[in-house]
């Protein structure tokens, strides 16, 4: 007897055992079940809103729209329209929707029947993603529980960042801040940045002036703490910008533009040997090829073709003129080949040259050809 008892309360303890494992197994197996991205179920929300858009005039397309609305009821939250706006709700979405969609189709039409049906006011983002997928929070929450992000819901971040992981069941929470803002609130001003206006929630932050050499404590260059190199501090003006060009820092054929802060050296139009500026009208002396025009007060081009026949006697040449210069160039039909200009041969099908290529030789030739 004591004997029959002892196996029974060892199979009593065994099964509790087992049981007791199982209610530990059970809810590890929930948390490793992965639960499906916020932004799988903003895109079946997208979508169904779309397909909303696209069934707005829709009916039910047998011709007799008043006896189908009559005998089934309205298009507008009837079963077809549903289905119709179903079949597109994957289109252009991420590859899990369609898993996602098949294990959550009920809950869509629980909410197309119950409440859009019904008329009440919920979207399906908050009945579908928020609270029954839990895939996403509501907007300014973060993470698996949902937590406000730093600040507050009204403004996360003080308003001058993004709070990471917000409106999803995912990320940190972190503020990252807006350019110009720091802080685990973003509520301060990094540097090269000054506080215009502050409030009990948020500042607001602005960019010191471009002679600010780190900081400021107002706008404009009389804000400065230093100024930048290539600004000079005013008394009553503040950081005002040094004319470099004044001691004339660039090379000879070179002219001096000033920028804030700095300086630029551009080179000079070819037609000058030193300038002031940009083109020929800003030369301080002409450039070899090149003179004074009285009239036009620039430097031109001397054509040296023109002003000495002498240029480019050669056998079959002739001058050609460049800005600043000149060179000798073989006639047309001539090429140069060694040191002189020679006729370029014929190319196959050209039996004769052109009129202008016709040369004082070849007509001779022709002549003599004639009188014989």
């Amino acid at each position: 007897m004591m004997k029959m008892m002892t196996v029974h309360i060892q199979t009593v303890f065994s099964l509790l055992s087992v049981f007791w494992l199982l209610l530990m197994v059970v809810p590890c197996l929930d948390a490793k079940k992965k639960m499906p991205k916020c932004s799988v179920c903003k895109d079946i929300v997208g979508n169904f809103n779309k397909g909303l858009s696209a069934t707005a005039k829709s009916n039910y397309g047998g011709g007799n729209t008043k006896w189908e609305e009559k005998s089934l009821g309205s298009y507008a939250t009837s079963e077809v329209r549903l289905v119709e706006i179903i079949e597109h709700l994957c289109d252009d979405a991420a590859k899990e929707c369609h898993s996602v969609l098949e294990e959550h189709e009920e809950m869509i039409e629980s909410f197309w029947f119950k409440i859009f049906g019904q008329g009440k006011d919920k979207d399906l983002h908050q009945f579908l993603c928020i609270e029954n997928m839990k895939a996403c929070c509501p907007n300014n929450t973060f993470g698996k529980e949902c937590e406000v992000c730093p600040g507050g819901e009204k403004t996360p971040c003080s308003g001058n960042g993004a709070c990471d992981g917000e409106g999803t069941r995912e990320g940190t929470g972190k503020c990252k801040c807006n350019s110009g803002y720091r802080g685990d609130l973003c509520n301060e001003c990094k540097d090269g940045y000054y506080e215009d206006s502050k409030t009990d929630t948020a500042s607001v932050c602005k960019v010191c002036h471009i002679a600010c050499k780190n900081t400021c404590w107002e706008g404009g260059p009389k804000g400065c703490d230093e100024c930048k190199d290539g600004w000079l501090s005013n008394e009553e003006l503040g950081c005002q910008d040094v004319n470099e060009c004044s001691e004339d820092p660039c090379e000879e054929n070179q002219y001096c533009t000033n920028t804030q802060g700095s300086y630029t050296c551009f080179t000079c139009d070819a037609s000058c040997v030193a300038c002031t500026g940009s083109g020929p009208a800003r030369c301080t002396e002409c450039n070899a090829g090149y003179t004074l025009n009285e009239n036009l007060q620039i430097c031109a081009d001397i054509n040296e073709c023109e002003a000495d026949s002498s240029l480019c006697s050669g056998e079959n040449q002739e001058c050609k003129n460049l800005p600043g210069s000149h060179e000798c160039v073989c006639k047309a039909g001539y090429h140069m080949r060694d040191g002189s200009c020679q006729r370029k041969p014929k190319e196959d099908g050209d039996d004769s040259l052109d009129e202008e290529e016709e040369t004082d030789e070849d007509k001779n030739e022709e002549t003599v050809k004639e009188e014989l």
